[in-house]
């Protein structure tokens, strides 16, 4: 894939999923809720979005907040969406459903920089709004630092997908830029498992192992996905690897009879291989039979894109921009995750632990945190976020997690739009953190 495709794959996970930017992270930055194929397709909150996007170019600030606000019923802890209300609430004057909303963006646990954004220069002066905005500073300080366990020699590496391998210690992580998957092992040494050159990789998105049956999954996936097409539409796969034999023993090309983009992967107790759309937000499964199906859609679910499986029940966790769901394997039915006044969306990397969800929100939004979800017995509530210490070194943002022992294993890059300009990123890293700090 050229960098200029690369880059669009990164920036939609980065930009589109959690609303953060490309751009150095003190930049002013307008989100996007999320990406569709097809605008007479698009999910409601899409919708909302982009008109009031639209309004906010033309400078109708009250049509961009009823928009917005359309948007803010469908996704009430949303902080990109509350971001937007509260500044055409100022724009307009309106300082107190401004102020209610930042109020609210602070509750979730968001941060911003008022002082910066000049869409609050009429209010920024005012005593209230300077505590709002020492406020929204205060949760944007730097998280306690995660520790490093390894750094990438290549610099160009482009992680995006990491996995642990409970039977043997070892640490997978897929490249994007290197079409790749590497083998991290407990001495420390890196070797390769496949590649483009050896097994017609395209870029490594999620990946997952499979410990019980010592298998690999991993997404994958070349080319356009995302109208208008510059070039050829993507091409989405998945694959499967034997970890004994260190071969690849499957592949699964996704449909191309509509715009995909192939995400994240997971495999449940009865070892089917379960795998996210972003784009049309499709789940699809490779059962124990091997055969690939498009299990179920979810159109209303913006930017799907982590997946987390129960060993227990089979029970699958979806992580997007708007919030966490759990479908059931049996008949696809879904239900919201709830339970907390938390911003439980923008989820890039999403993991299982023993009733627990690992969230990575790579979002400036929630200061590119990783969390952790505790779930009450019926798993479909939410007893207590807890921030992990994920503090990275500069110039780094977590990507996607893996959950390994008593501690959470991260993948951690710079932000992709490097790799479009051609320059030099920080050296990419797998940062551990523990589950319980």
């Amino acid at each position: 894939m050229q960098a200029a495709t690369v880059f669009k794959v990164a920036c939609l996970m980065v930009i589109a999923v959690v609303g953060t930017s490309c751009a150095p992270v003190d930049a002013p930055v307008e989100e996007s809720a999320g990406t569709t194929a097809d605008a007479d397709d698009a999910p409601a909150l899409q919708v909302c979005y982009d008109r009031g996007m639209e309004a906010v170019e033309n400078g109708d600030w009250e049509t961009a907040r009823d928009a917005f606000s359309a948007g803010l019923e469908i996704a009430p802890s949303s902080p990109a969406i509350l971001f937007h209300v509260a500044r055409t609430s100022a724009r307009l004057g309106d300082t107190e459903a401004c102020r209610t909303h930042l109020e609210q963006a602070i509750r979730l646990g968001a941060t911003t920089d008022l002082a910066a954004d000049e869409a609050y220069a009429d209010v920024i002066n005012l005593p209230e709004f300077q505590d709002l905005a020492q406020r929204l500073l205060v949760n944007g300080a730097p998280q306690p630092a995660a520790e490093i366990i390894h750094e990438f020699a290549d610099a160009e590496l482009w992680p995006e997908g990491i996995a642990y391998d409970s039977a043997t210690g070892d640490i997978y992580v897929g490249s994007i830029h290197r079409r790749a998957i590497y083998r991290l092992t407990p001495g420390g040494s890196v070797e390769e498992l496949g590649t483009s050159s050896k097994d017609g990789l395209m870029e490594v998105l999620g990946i997952w192992v499979d410990a019980d049956r010592r298998t690999l999954w991993a997404a994958t996936g070349e080319g356009e996905f995302r109208e208008p097409l510059d070039g050829p539409p993507r091409r989405n796969e998945l694959v499967r690897y034997d970890l004994v034999t260190a071969r690849l023993n499957g592949r699964w090309p996704i449909p191309d009879d509509e715009l995909r983009l192939l995400n994240d992967v997971a495999t449940g107790p009865d070892g089917t291989a379960w795998a996210t759309d972003t784009v049309r937000g499709e789940l699809f499964r490779v059962g124990p039979d091997d055969e690939l199906e498009l299990f179920h859609r979810y159109p209303d679910l913006v930017f799907l894109n982590g997946i987390a499986v129960s060993p227990d029940d089979g029970a699958i966790y979806l992580g997007h921009f708007a919030g966490l769901s759990v479908v059931s394997p049996e008949d696809g039915s879904i239900d919201e995750i709830e339970g907390l006044d938390m911003a439980l969306g923008m989820v890039d990397g999403l993991s299982y632990a023993a009733g627990r969800l690992v969230l990575v929100q790579n979002s400036h939004r929630v200061n590119f945190r990783v969390v952790r979800v505790d779930l009450a017995d019926d798993d479909l509530e939410a007893e207590h976020l807890e921030i992990l210490p994920s503090g990275l070194p500069e110039g780094l943002i977590p990507y996607t997690s893996a959950v390994a022992d008593d501690s959470v294993v991260v993948v951690a890059a710079s932000f992709f739009e490097l790799m479009d300009r051609g320059e030099v990123p920080p050296a990419p890293v797998v940062a551990r953190m523990p589950l319980d700090p």
